[in-house]
Formats: structure tokens, sequence, C-alpha cells
């Protein structure tokens, strides 16, 4: 098996979920300098390949639970994407949306209780803040990490 294909192996098991963004990368890195050690008459990986394999991120969309206060009929929902974050607040005509990109985030206040979590999203521009409640706790701590993460590769 030569080596894009074991590079499109790695690939779709990030995109399952299977593998963290770190994982992948430290896979993708010891394949690599597999690569460079073994023989001389191998063609080099295509280029294309390992650049579209680091590509923008997949977008991770978040919902609040109909089960807590305002959620009921319309959901707000959060999505994290490769160049910013979405929050979205349904009605009953039309929607209200708001993009804020990761820079711009000044601090991120999370409200945990028995099951449901709240967050509160500060920005630097000025903007009034940003309340999401009814997230689960897991979905809430995703949300924390992957900004985090992105604030920290950006």
């Amino acid at each position: 098996m030569n080596i894009t294909d074991e590079l499109q192996k790695l690939a779709n098991l990030r995109k399952e979920g299977s593998l963290t963004d770190a994982e992948f990368a430290d896979a993708k890195r010891r394949l690599l300098s597999q690569e460079g050690a073994g023989d001389a008459a191998r063609p080099p990986a295509s280029d294309n390949v390992a650049a579209a394999l680091d590509g923008p991120m997949e977008d991770r969309r978040y919902r609040s639970s109909r089960w807590s206060k305002g959620n009921m009929f319309f959901p707000d929902s959060l999505t994290l994407a490769s160049d910013g974050i979405l929050f979205r607040k349904g009605r009953l005509f039309g929607s209200s949306e708001e993009r804020i990109s990761y820079k711009a985030i000044a601090s991120l206040r999370v409200t945990n209780g028995v099951f449901l979590s709240n967050i509160s999203v500060e920005t630097s521009g000025g903007s009034q803040p940003i309340f999401i409640n009814g997230l689960w706790k897991s979905d809430a701590r995703e949300v924390q990490d992957g900004i985090r993460e992105f604030q920290r590769t950006a």
C-alpha cells in the first residue's frame, strides 16, 4: 500500500471522529517520516493530498436542548467553523445570526447545572455578549475545548 492510501485512511478516521486532531497530526508526521526513511525508489507523496488533509476543519454544530427555557420550539444553535463561531437564534418568522471570529472572543463563561449548561461568549469588538442556554454539559465542554483549540492554533 502506498503513502497516499495511508494518508487517506488517516483522513477518513479523523473525519469519522475516531482520531482527534492531535492524534491525526502525530500519525501523519510518523507516516511521513517513515516515508523519508524508506527506499528511494518509491515516488514521494502527492503534495495535493497532504495539503488537502491539512485543509479547514469540518464544522461542528451544537443545539440547545428543547427541555431548556426558551428553546421548546426554536432551539439555539452554535456552530464552530474554521473561521469563527456562528450563533443562530430561531424565531417564528426568520432568525437572527451572529458570526464571531475566534480572534475577537475575549472571554467564554460556562455555567453548569445538573444536566445542562449555559455559555456566555463576550467579544472584544464591543457587541453584546452571546448567551446560549440549555446545552448538554458534554457539548458545552466540547465548545469550550474547541474554541480554546482554535484560538491556540490561530
